[in-house]
């Protein structure tokens, strides 16, 4: 890998939402060249392709793309399903150096939601360890604690909530997100997966000094997911939203939404919904580079 200083870029990719109407796929650019990815998507066919293409178009020619980290916010198929078909597809065109997460214990009894969701998740999670087992034995495993602090390539993280400050309360499989504080250069994102209200409270009640950032991630995906005194605490000016575009029409109305959309003092949102964007690091608001729209074949839930 090319060890001349980059650009720290971060990218938040449209998916493609012909099959489910969720997912969630980040990765940085670091200074370095090699990248940190966040959750990657669903199983949807080709999703493994399009970030193997995203990495090596940033990658020097003839290079191996580096993932220095891959950190996953929970287990659901939207967020670890691709990270599944893109390490049986492309394990050896790209190096991946460590994972991170912290999923909830394999005892599904304290999830709350319908029996054969929870079917469902059980058998993804389940999985992901064995795809880490059979597939990637070699990658480094980072469990990661509430409270712990690590970097990699220009990132700062703090570690703010796992799945250790609710298990064994009963919750949603959501509140089970990991969050994660990033700083870069003094300017803090803040990554809250599909945190919940159970989740919201937590952090409210022992992290609240800590969550004020600039950029923060919208949880659940413009659904219903961390509350409105939650995103208050952030002071956040902009709004990343791993969302298509017709859940935040169809869901404007919602009360966390409304106050995100119309009563927040919110300067930018940046849907991936609407196409793949690049923000330059630390990003100044309205400098986005915004690529076009790429899959148009979904105008709206049916």
């Amino acid at each position: 890998m090319n060890n001349s200083n980059h650009q720290l870029l971060l990218y938040q990719l449209e998916l493609d939402q012909a099959l489910v109407d969720c997912g969630m796929s980040y990765f940085f650019r670091l200074n370095d060249g090699r990248f940190f990815v966040i959750d990657g998507g669903y199983f949807t066919p080709g999703e493994e392709d399009r970030l193997l293409g995203w990495l090596k178009d940033l990658t020097p020619f003839g290079e191996k793309p580096v993932i220095a980290g891959w950190f996953f916010t929970h287990g659901h198929q939207d967020h670890v399903g691709n990270f599944i078909q893109f390490v049986r597809k492309h394990r050896e065109k790209a190096e991946i150096q460590k994972i991170y997460y912290q999923f909830q214990p394999m005892d599904f009894s304290n999830v709350t939601g319908d029996w054969r969701e929870k079917c469902n998740d059980l058998a993804t999670v389940q999985e992901f360890y064995r795809t880490l087992e059979q597939d990637c034995p070699d990658i480094p495993v980072h469990i990661l604690h509430t409270g712990e602090r690590f970097s990699v390539g220009g990132l700062e993280m703090e570690v703010l909530y796992t799945a250790e400050d609710l298990y064994p309360t009963e919750a949603s499989f959501n509140d089970y997100s990991a969050v994660i504080m990033v700083t870069v250069s003094g300017q803090k994102i803040l990554f809250l997966g599909d945190l919940g209200q159970k989740g919201s409270q937590i952090l409210l009640e022992s992290k609240k000094d800590r969550l004020a950032c600039d950029l923060v991630q919208v949880s659940h995906h413009g659904f219903n997911g961390a509350t409105k005194e939650l995103y208050e605490a952030t002071g956040a000016k902009v709004l990343l939203w791993p969302s298509a575009d017709f859940v935040i029409r169809e869901n404007q109305n919602t009360a966390v939404n409304r106050y995100l959309l119309r009563e927040m003092d919110i300067k930018e949102h940046l849907v991936s919904g609407t196409g793949t964007v690049r923000l330059e690091l630390p990003y100044k608001i309205h400098t986005a580079y915004r690529y076009p729209k790429q899959f148009f074949h979904v105008t709206k839930r049916s």
